[in-house]
Parts: C-alpha cells; sequence; structure tokens
C-alpha cells in the first residue's frame, strides 16, 4: 500500500494522524510536513500556528497493513518544546549521558466494552466465554497489535462486568508510550467494528471498578535490571528504594500527570485504586507495589495510580525525573506496609495523594523538579487543565445538583 501514516500525539495525549503518499516520506524525512498547531489541543496560537512533523522512522508500525510512524514536532527549525514526546526523549537522552542507564517500562490497560451504554457481559475477574462476553474480541485485539509490531503480554476479563485488561510487554519509555496510543486506538476501533464501544474513563460507573493504567518500571545499564539486589529488601536494590522515595516526594505532582481528568479522582481510593503514600509487595492497595518476580530481569515496581486518561510520554517523565531526583538526593521510602491500612487503622498516619484535580494542579504548580522537565509542556497543560476545572466547578450545572437543590 502506497500510504504512510503520520502520528503523534496532543497535551491530552490524544492521538493525531496525517497519512501522506509514500513518495513523499522521504521528503518528509527532511522538511517534515506542515500543519495548523493552534488546532491541536494545547500546541500554539494563532497568530504562531505554523508547525511540523519529523516522521522518528524508528518508531515504525503497520496497521491495517499501511505503514505507521510516530512523529517529532517542530517550530520553524527547532524542536517544540511542548510535543510531549520530545519531553520524555530529551530527558531519557539526558539519563542516558549523565547516569548511563535506560528506563524501561511496561503499561496494563483497563477498559469497559459496552453495548448501548451497558456493560457488555456480568462476567468477573479472569472469567472466560461465555461469562466473558469480549473474549473473540480480545483475541482479535491480540492479533492486530501482533500485526502491528506491537508486543503485548497478556489480556483477561477484569473484575468489574465488561471490564477488561491488555497488558503491553515492557521496552524502553519511549516505544511502550507509542505502543499504548496505539494499543487504545487499535481497542476503540475493534470494538466499533462490533456495534459495541470501548471505554476507557477512569471510573465510567458508580459502584464499580474504575480504569486504570498501571505502569511497571526498572532502570537498565548494559543488560543489567539495575532494580535487582539478591541481599535487598524484597532483592530490590538501594537504587531501586531511592527511586521509590523520590516518587514519593513528587506524588502530589506525578499526580496531575497520572490522573489527568476531573473524573480520574473519583476512581482512587476504591476497588484497589491507590489513595494513600505508601508502597510493600503484593499490596494492591498501594501507591507502589513490588510485584513477585522469579528472575533479576524481572525485578521492577509498580506505580498503581494513574489512569489511562494520561499522556504516557509525560507520566513517563515525571516519574523519572521524582526517581532520579531520589536517587541524587539519596532519600529512603518510609517502610513498607504489608497489613490492611483500613483494619489496623494505619491510614489515618499515612500521606494522600490530592483529591481533586485542581490540589494536583497545584502540587503540579508548585514542584520545581517536575515543572522543570515539563517545561512548556507543563506550562501548557497546567493552563489547559486549570481551565477545565473552572469549567467544571463554574458553569456546568450538574444532574445531581438539580436533584438536590431543585426545591430549596
Amino acid at each position: 500500500m502506497n500510504i504512510i501514516s503520520l502520528r503523534f500525539s496532543d497535551i491530552n495525549g490524544t492521538l493525531k494522524e496525517v497519512i501522506i503518499s509514500e513518495r513523499l516520506f522521504e521528503k518528509a524525512n527532511v522538511e517534515g510536513i506542515w500543519f495548523d498547531g493552534s488546532s491541536i489541543e494545547g500546541f500554539a496560537r494563532r497568530f504562531e500556528s505554523d508547525m511540523r512533523l519529523i516522521p522518528d522512522a524508528s518508531s515504525s508500525y503497520t496497521i491495517n497493513g499501511v505503514k505507521t510512524y510516530f512523529c517529532e514536532v517542530y517550530k520553524a527549525s527547532k524542536p517544540f518544546n511542548g510535543d510531549p514526546r520530545i519531553v520524555l526523549k530529551r530527558l531519557l537522552n539526558r539519563t542516558e549521558e549523565s547516569y548511563k542507564v535506560k528506563f524501561v517500562t511496561a503499561g496494563e490497560l483497563e477498559f469497559y466494552v459496552l453495548r448501548n451504554g451497558e456493560a457488555i457481559d456480568t462476567g468477573g475477574y479472569f472469567d472466560v466465554s461465555p461469562r466473558d462476553k469480549a473474549n473473540l474480541i480480545k483475541i482479535r485485539i491480540a492479533e492486530k497489535l501482533t500485526e502491528a509490531g506491537i508486543e503485548w503480554s497478556s489480556g483477561h476479563h477484569e473484575v468489574g462486568p465488561g471490564q477488561n485488561e491488555i497488558d503491553i510487554l515492557h521496552d524502553y519509555a519511549v516505544s511502550t508510550a507509542d505502543k499504548i496510543l496505539l494499543t487504545k486506538n487499535i481497542i476503540k476501533l475493534i470494538c466499533e467494528s462490533e456495534g459495541l464501544k470501548a471505554v476507557f474513563m477512569p471510573k465510567p460507573f458508580y459502584g464499580m471498578p474504575g480504569n486504570g493504567m498501571h505502569i511497571h518500571l526498572s532502570l537498565w545499564s548494559k543488560g543489567e535490571n539495575l532494580f535487582y539486589d539478591e541481599k535487598g529488601l524484597y532483592r530490590l536494590s538501594d537504587l531501586a528504594r531511592r527511586f521509590i522515595a523520590g516518587i514519593f516526594e513528587h506524588a502530589g505532582a506525578i499526580t496531575a500527570i497520572a490522573n489527568p481528568t476531573i473524573n480520574s479522582y473519583k476512581r482512587l481510593g476504591e476497588f484497589e485504586a491507590p489513595k494513600y503514600i505508601y508502597w510493600g509487595m503484593k499490596n494492591r492497595d498501594a501507591l507502589i507495589r513490588v510485584p513477585e518476580f522469579t528472575s533479576r530481569n524481572s525485578a521492577r515496581i509498580e506505580y498503581r495510580a494513574s489512569d489511562p486518561s494520561a499522556n504516557p510520554y509525560l507520566l513517563f517523565a515525571t516519574i523519572l525525573a521524582a526517581g532520579l531526583d531520589g536517587i541524587e538526593r539519596n532519600l529512603e521510602p518510609p517502610e513498607p506496609i504489608e497489613k490492611d491500612i483500613y483494619e489496623e487503622g494505619l491510614y489515618k498516619s499515612l500521606p494522600t495523594l490530592p483529591s481533586n484535580l485542581k490540589e494536583a494542579l497545584e502540587s503540579l504548580r508548585r514542584d520545581q523538579v517536575i515543572s522543570s522537565v515539563l517545561g512548556e509542556a507543563g506550562e501548557n497543560f497546567l493552563n489547559l487543565k486549570l481551565k477545565e476545572w473552572e469549567e467544571y466547578t463554574c458553569r456546568k450545572i450538574t444532574d445531581w445538583e438539580r436533584e438536590r437543590y431543585i426545591d430549596v
């Protein structure tokens, strides 16, 4: 097929695309493809709108037979500092140059499958067909991911009715972020082709589990997993513990990026979605969990607060920046907790994540380490989300308000 798809992400993590003729691809690599940046969320104003897309030749995928590349955004002759992908790549390059390490990540994407606005089934965790009515859908998704060149590890029915999960195999952080965006798109398209709707909204239904996007993290150097130490607690290295401490130090700012919608905060604190800042092994209520692993290459930590509305480039950049700060400052995390924090009453003394988007945005605004890494992209994100908060709190009249106050 003589078509090339060029894709990139806006500040929210929404996938954008332009298709070009194959014969223009070489020219696009040199001159780029011009577009109106003012029409992309969080990019540019009308009087400075001309931007270019330069394909990243290392990010090649095949979607429905079409060769697909992720692009980097340029403003005139220079990389655009507000491009989320560029923000992450720059930090990764600096990390590799300064520390000689690579940041490896994997992602778990949870989503509901709906028919006419209702869950497609009443199945539960790890159920099979016929209780899992999205079983064939997941098989089609897996086939399409494999065809695209996206390595996935597993897929299964989740706890909620109609809720499912697809897991992306570990890779270097930029590639993982690319794959997360492509996977969400593929899942949506396959569900739509069956008359269904895939929903990644963090908390689409009251009283049911929300959708998370748990992220697995490790640092590597010369083929060695730096998070592993056979003699360490949970077989984690000192480096891994300091990385965890850095995440805790900047947890509020990270939350703004990891949970970037009004709805995100209705998920946190319920159904194994964290609210309190602590860590442990196996504990799924914790902000950071140490999963069981059988080999040194599998040693990792799991960040459990993030949801699928997050921009994965910005998410990985903030987590890495926080972790590196913990390493540089030799921070130590608190003692891990392996008890039920609610039964034992331990939650009363634990610090909490922000309770709403406004609190998280204020944490981001105050956090100099995270803000300096995000730069212009962070400023654009902050302005966009503050406007979103204002619209939610000041302008919209909800059904709940009408029902509650109609007779006052």
